[in-house]
C-alpha cells in the first residue's frame, strides 16, 4: 500500500514538472515572438537587434510580479539592458540597466 501511495505521487510530481516546463517553454517562445512584434511596430531591424532574453517566474506570479521579463541589447547600445515585462498581454518598458549615461541611452520610447 505505501509503495503504491509513493509511485502515486511521484507520477503526479513528474507529471506537474513536465506541464510547467511545456507551459514555461511554449511562453517563452509567445514572449519573445511578442517583443519582436514590438520592436517591428518602433521601427527596429531584426540586424538593429543583438540579443533577447526571455525569463519567466512561478514566484513572481506568487509575489503578484510580472511573469515574464524580457532582457533586449540592441547592437549599438551593447552596455545597456533594456527591460521589459508583459502586463495583459502587452509589452511594457521595465527599465534600464548597464554602464551607461541615461543622456546617451538611444532606444528610450
Amino acid at each position: 500500500m505505501k509503495k503504491k501511495i509513493i509511485t502515486i505521487v511521484v507520477s503526479i510530481l513528474v507529471i506537474i514538472a513536465i506541464a510547467c516546463y511545456i507551459y514555461v517553454l511554449s511562453g517563452t517562445k509567445k514572449a519573445e515572438t511578442l517583443m519582436w512584434e514590438y520592436l517591428e511596430t518602433k521601427g527596429y531591424a531584426i540586424e538593429e537587434i543583438d540579443n533577447i532574453h526571455v525569463r519567466h517566474s512561478f514566484l513572481n506570479i506568487i509575489l503578484s510580479y510580472n511573469e515574464w521579463i524580457i532582457k533586449v541589447q540592441y547592437a549599438d547600445e551593447p552596455n545597456a539592458i533594456y527591460s521589459y515585462a508583459i502586463k495583459d498581454g502587452q509589452i511594457r518598458e521595465n527599465g534600464i540597466s548597464g554602464n551607461v549615461n541615461k543622456e546617451e541611452l538611444k532606444h528610450i520610447h
